[in-house]
């Protein structure tokens, strides 16, 4: 029998119903009676999800997209931004630059080691590949002309890890036709938090009628909104107690964001354009993004370390794009190299472990001048470089006449090399302890791991009339996965010299192939009407284990999912208004799982463990009402569930311990999601103005897969508001972010960490913004 629900306690601040949520979003569009529809009309989308540029409604996929004006009107900046506009995506965080994203229901809750499972949605900066276990490229957003996501297996065209689905961030390109350029600078309040600000600023300078160089800038800082207040730990088998007085600071939880891009277009021929181009960013962090306001207090955390993060990493890309005779040629080249210095406390481990330690002598294993036990208290420093480096070439038919046509060939290899520490500051740090002076080491993961793509893919479509199309598409692949390095105790026979890299005592290998496919059949009704069905398939690499026990095999296999899906674009009302939509199922097959069990090992292992089904629906909605008020509303549902039991094992399975049972919902999806946005404009006096409310609303998820201990995470809405005048080139705008100061919960720790830390968003947020185009 499964353990009564426990809710996570969510602070002092009461919930907002989505009836509440709603009324603020029409009250934008109460402020006189608009006359319907006059002179109103939706903007053209234009998205590149199938690799050719294409009306958005002409388009026979799952396409929704945050245009250059939708991401300047919501003022987006980062990834907690954007993905709270993208209904079909549910995500988890810690911090920024640490999270994973999913789509369709397609989570096991068990993502996010550096050595196990890759993502099961591919994350693309233009044309390059930035998929990173956990380590979501926290891009600054400016200058950018869309963010599309691509829900569904898009296995045939993008490849590995595109199993749920694909998220692509498109810059903006250097335009040889004319001269332009912006800068926008905002200043903010964080309710009972610091101060943050932004500046921005872009120019696009033709150099001549084929050549143009195109300039990015960015600075931010967000202001902290965590306290980090006094507490002491009581370590019991030893008898020693610390505190963290040098470590108390209101709002300790600020980022430093700096960066730029540069672009280069330069028109060889008629035919021929190449564009080399380098994006740099840098992000400092400090603090955490989690509160315990279920014995600390609102926004209230505790930690007795440091905890900062530098996220550091710069972009080199190379796109040539060409034509021979009707053919169209594209080379996509990237190399992308990033450095994440981190350092978190650690100190529960000690406190919580204390009976396990007190019974094995750990407390007292390492003894100070006088001989008494050393202070266990620990903290994690992390090191890790990401180096990727990705090829593409495809070649295309003209995209006239009834069939058409894209082939190409792709190449992707991507290193993790990470040096994760285990610091215990009072530990005697001579050789005989510690095989790096002066760092009192007492565990180490120095590991390398490596993952290599190659890949074939193709797509035909046929016009068998002229409403009736069919499309069919495949990828034959092959992959590679490596890990090398040494994890363990220091100081040991293996370890007798940092970085143990010399003598590992880990070095496996797995390389894997397969095919995957995609068919569809889509039926155009009328200029405005277009449906279609899909089936495809996704996939996702298998890669080796850590640990040999005897019970996990020593490798996990690649895991597929099948996607039948019938979709529909139209337009109504002479193009007011847009609705698009998709029903699907998907087949989750083989799932990769990953879980510590500290039973069988005292690391996390891999292993395929089921099946697992969603069955859902999403839509994507845009209305002009009149010339002045345009209203938005998507949303998605998705029901997954296991579809049979998991057992944690074979001693479990013949023991009858069902670890979740058949039906078990997938955790980390919210059945519902849904967005909605209301635009309005007006004059006052001579200066043009408008208003604008933003909302949206997660559902419950669970954290876990586990049903013994998992804990439900409740639903939250979002709310912001908008107000601003514009005057020829420049544009004054006020804004109000989560203006109900809800307190959501991102993600909920498992209880066997002794803190129990809710992972929260930022409160109630306030500022004012101006801009300038020339």
């Amino acid at each position: 029998m499964n353990k009564p629900i426990r809710k996570v306690p969510v602070g002092i601040r009461k919930r907002h119903t989505i009836q509440a949520a709603l009324s603020a979003l029409v009250a934008s569009a109460a402020l006189q009676t608009p006359a319907w529809g006059q002179n109103a009309m939706l903007e053209e989308v234009i998205v590149t999800a199938t690799k050719r540029a294409g009306n958005l409604q002409d388009v026979p996929l799952a396409v929704q997209a945050l245009t250059s004006k939708s991401i300047q009107d919501l003022n987006i900046k980062g990834f907690d931004d954007y993905i709270q506009f993208l209904p079909t995506v549910s995500y988890v965080s810690y911090a920024p630059g640490l999270a994973q994203v999913y789509m369709r229901g397609i989570s096991s809750g068990g993502d996010g080691i550096h050595s196990g499972s890759q993502p099961s949605v591919a994350v693309y900066l233009d044309e390059q590949p930035i998929t990173t276990i956990n380590n979501v490229l926290d891009l600054h957003i400016y200058d950018i002309a869309r963010i599309e996501t691509l829900a569904g297996p898009q296995g045939t065209l993008y490849g590995s890890s595109s199993q749920a689905g694909t998220m692509r961030i498109i810059t903006n390109q250097p335009d040889p036709s004319e001269f332009s350029a912006g800068y926008d600078v905002a200043g903010n309040q964080v309710d009972g938090g610091e101060a943050g600000y932004t500046l921005e600023g872009f120019v696009n300078q033709p150099l001549s009628d084929s050549a143009a160089l195109r300039l990015v800038m960015w600075h931010e800082k967000e202001g902290g909104y965590i306290d980090n207040v006094y507490g002491e730990r009581n370590y019991a088998a030893s008898g020693i107690s610390i505190d963290n007085s040098a470590y108390v600071e209101d709002d300790f939880n600020d980022v430093k964001t700096q960066g730029l891009r540069a672009a280069l277009k330069i028109d060889l021929n008629e035919n021929w354009t190449v564009t080399p181009a380098v994006a740099y960013q840098k992000q400092e962090s400090e603090g955490v993004w989690a509160h315990r306001p279920d014995d600390l207090g609102d926004r209230k955390y505790r930690s007795f370390g440091d905890e900062f993060a530098d996220d550091e990493f710069v972009q080199g890309t190379l796109t040539l794009n060409g034509r021979i005779g009707t053919l169209d040629v594209v080379y996509a080249g990237a190399l992308l190299d990033r450095d994440n210095e981190s350092d978190t406390d650690y100190s529960w481990y000690a406190e919580y472990f204390e009976d396990l330690y007190a019974d094995y002598g750990y407390y007292c294993l390492y003894y100070d001048e006088l001989g008494d036990c050393a202070d266990p208290t620990q903290s994690i420093t992390g090191d890790e470089n990401f180096k990727r480096q990705s090829h593409e070439i495809r070649i295309s038919s003209d995209g006239e006449g009834r069939l058409r046509w894209i082939a190409g060939a792709f190449y992707q290899k991507h290193e993790h090399d990470f040096d994760f520490r285990w610091l215990a500051p009072d530990v005697p740090t001579g050789e005989e302890f510690s095989p790096i002076p002066g760092e009192p080491l007492v565990w180490v993961t120095k590991q390398l791991r490596t993952d290599e793509d190659r890949a074939l893919f193709g797509e035909v479509t046929y016009d068998l009339t002229t409403a009736l199309s069919v499309t069919a598409g495949m990828r034959f692949y092959e992959l590679e996965n490596s890990l090398k390095g040494y994890y363990g105790n220091t100081g040991s026979t293996y370890c007798s010299a940092y970085p143990c890299i010399d003598h590992p005592n880990l070095d496996k290998k797995v390389k894997e192939d397969g095919e995957t496919w995609k068919l569809n059949a889509s039926y155009v009704f009328s200029d405005d009407v277009l449906m279609y069905a899909t089936y495809s398939k996704g996939f996702r690499p298998g890669g080796v284990n850590r640990a040999l026990t005897g019970v996990i095999a020593p490798a996990y296999e690649q895991d597929f999912v099948y996607n039948y899906e019938i979709g529909w674009k139209s337009t109504y009302l002479d193009n007011r208004l847009r609705f698009n939509g998709a029903v699907y199922m998907l087949e989750w097959e083989d799932f990769q799982y990953s879980f510590l069990d500290f039973a069988i090992s005292p690391l996390t292992l891999i292993t395929n463990v089921g099946q697992a089904r969603t069955q859902g629906f999403e839509f994507d909605t845009s209305f002009a009402a009149t010339r002045d008020l345009t209203l938005t509303f998507s949303g998605s549902y998705n029901d997954a569930k296991l579809d049979e039991d998991y057992f944690q094992g074979e001693d479990a399975r013949d023991a009858g311990i069902v670890t979740a049972p058949d039906g078990t919902a997938m955790p980390f999806v919210p059945e519902l999601k849904l967005t909605a946005t209301g635009r309005y404009t007006m004059d006052i006096g001579s200066f043009p103005a408008y208003i604008q409310t933003a909302w949206s609303y997660t559902d419950d998820s669970w954290n876990s897969l586990d049903v013994s201990s998992r804990i439900r995470q409740p639903s939250y809405n979002l709310v912001n508001v908008a107000f601003g005048v514009e005057k020829g080139s420049w544009t004054l705008e006020l804004f109000a972010d989560n203006i109900f100061d809800e307190r959501a919960v991102i993600l909920a720790s498992q209880d066997n960490f002794v803190d129990l830390p809710i992972y929260t968003n930022r409160p109630a947020r306030y500022g004012i913004r101006f801009g300038q185009r020339f």
